[in-house]
């Protein structure tokens, strides 16, 4: 049998709960610990690091199920996509997924979400450190003639049916009382991060939009052209405020610069 065929089967059966008889005909024991012994040692360990991995990527997910239920689904989750990162912290990404084909999300509906926002603030809070435009070269560039902007690295838009930033506050919160919670919101959120702190606002919906076409490459007229008959100025000038004293600005370029 190849190395790598051996490689495959040990990984195989760690992650079983009871290790194949046939495959450990090829192994020898080392130690005082029988084969049985030894790979259910492996099996308690790895189930024990990943399910503290998605522990610490998902902290409300397992503050609203608890910890018995948590536990569960995270088992189940491993066994059936095992890690292949080498960094613990990139294993979950599809989580919000697999809770959504699960029975454990039918009563709980908010929960995929919760999930998707507990990753992306992850991925917000693993970036590079931003380094925004200063504010008063953001004023002047936008008294100049339409423009586009390039927005940081470290910034997500999120957009739910549900508070799931609500809910995501009380994960710290000693028992699960989510039932508490008004959750059944619309949230449109900016998570961004500034200097080495992640932070979460909440946004209109009409805020989203524009942020949105910005993103996507818009000028700044061709963002608010939609919205010319539902926004007064004064609104315009609060939303790119607000831009400015998030950080999330990181270039201002004239159209002809394109």
């Amino acid at each position: 049998m190849k190395l790598s065929e051996l490689q495959s089967l040990f990984k195989r059966n760690i992650l079983a709960p009871e290790a194949d008889p046939a495959y450990m005909e090829f192994l020898k024991p080392a130690g005082k610990l029988s084969l049985e012994q030894a790979f259910q040692i492996y099996h308690r360990t790895y189930l024990a690091r990943l399910t503290e991995a998605l522990r610490a990527t998902y902290p409300a997910v397992a503050w609203v199920l608890g910890d018995n239920f948590f536990n569960d689904l995270c088992r189940k989750y491993i066994e059936s996509q095992p890690s292949v990162a080498y960094n613990l912290a990139d294993y979950g990404e599809t989580f919000s997924g697999f809770i959504h084909e699960t029975s454990t999300a039918k009563g709980i509906p908010f929960l995929p979400d919760l999930a998707k926002f507990e990753w992306v603030y992850k991925e917000v809070q693993h970036a590079a450190t931003p380094e925004p435009l200063p504010v008063e070269t953001i004023q002047q560039l936008l008294s100049s003639d339409d423009v586009k902007m390039h927005m940081i690295d470290a910034m997500e838009l999120f957009e739910s049916e549900y508070a799931v930033y609500d809910i995501w506050e009380h994960r710290l919160e000693p028992a699960y009382m989510f039932e508490d919670v008004n959750w059944n919101t619309p949230q449109n959120l900016l998570i961004h991060k500034k200097q080495q702190k992640v932070l979460v606002q909440e946004l209109q919906p009409v805020e989203a939009q524009i942020l949105h076409a910005l993103i996507a490459g818009r000028t700044v007229s061709e963002a608010l052209t939609p919205h010319a008959n539902s926004l007064s100025p004064e609104r315009i000038a609060q939303l790119f405020e607000m831009m400015m004293r998030a950080g999330i600005i990181e270039d201002v370029m004239s159209v002809e610069a394109y």
